[in-house]
């Protein structure tokens, strides 16, 4: 077997759009301090969109499964950078988990603090997720996406020109077949959306839309309610 690009040995230095410099890493089973500093940073949205629940803690048990991994079957890439005291601290985490009954097929996850998304660092990383998937044998990604996740979406579309979606209320299932990645490609950036993110895009505002008008109106039908309650009684 050829040796890996994304093994033990891998660090790559890069800057962000904003100068900002980030160092990119395999996660080690003592990065758990890492991973629960970079938690409590994050914001009850940023929770949401990643976790698809409130979440006010990582337990023991998800800080092991999340460190503590194969990098084969389970691959999770990490992105650090430099205080001014010259401690590294989190600021993004890549990962992928093959199916077990199809590990070709793998289910990808992101978080990257708030402060440093919009600076190119989702596309650098999805690129070498990409990248080490194929260096192991998968084909396919298949992600659950919430659909207010624009950034998700965003990402998907930059990156695949082709991928299915099968919508579940509030969550869209996407697979994609993963493009042959080099190791040191760098990230896409398209200067216009593929019909696929337009359409989904457009499917998110026509439902956030719709909840908005269904707000409206229960709040109308409240008022006219209300309205009437206070005829009856000064009849």
């Amino acid at each position: 077997m050829a040796e890996r690009f994304f093994n033990s040995d891998y660090k790559e230095h890069a800057v962000l759009s904003d100068g900002s410099h980030v160092t990119l890493r395999l996660i080690r089973p003592e990065d758990k301090h890492l991973l629960t500093e970079g938690f409590s940073k994050l914001s009850p949205e940023a929770r949401y969109l990643r976790f698809f629940t409130g979440k006010g803690r990582l337990t023991e048990g998800e800080l092991h499964y999340f460190t503590e991994v194969d990098q084969e079957h389970h691959f999770a890439l990490g992105a650090l950078a430099r205080s001014e005291d010259g401690k590294h601290f989190g600021v993004g985490v890549a990962r992928f988990v093959c199916l077990k009954d199809d590990p070709t097929v793998a289910e990808p996850a992101f978080t990257i603090l708030d402060d440093w998304q919009g600076l190119g660092l989702g596309r650098l990383l999805f690129q070498r997720l990409m990248a080490a998937a194929r260096e192991r044998g998968v084909e396919r990604f298949r992600i659950e996406v919430l659909r207010e996740n624009h950034s998700m979406l965003d990402l998907i579309d930059r990156t695949c020109s082709e991928a299915v979606c099968t919508p579940s209320g509030p969550v869209m299932q996407i697979e994609f077949r993963i493009p042959d990645v080099p190791p040191q490609a760098g990230p896409e950036d398209k200067s216009h959306h593929s019909p696929f993110y337009r359409f989904f895009r457009r499917a998110t505002d026509q439902s956030e839309l719709f909840q908005r008008a269904s707000r409206t109106l229960t709040q109308l039908r409240a008022s006219f309610l209300m309205g009437e309650g206070m005829i009856d009684e000064e009849d």
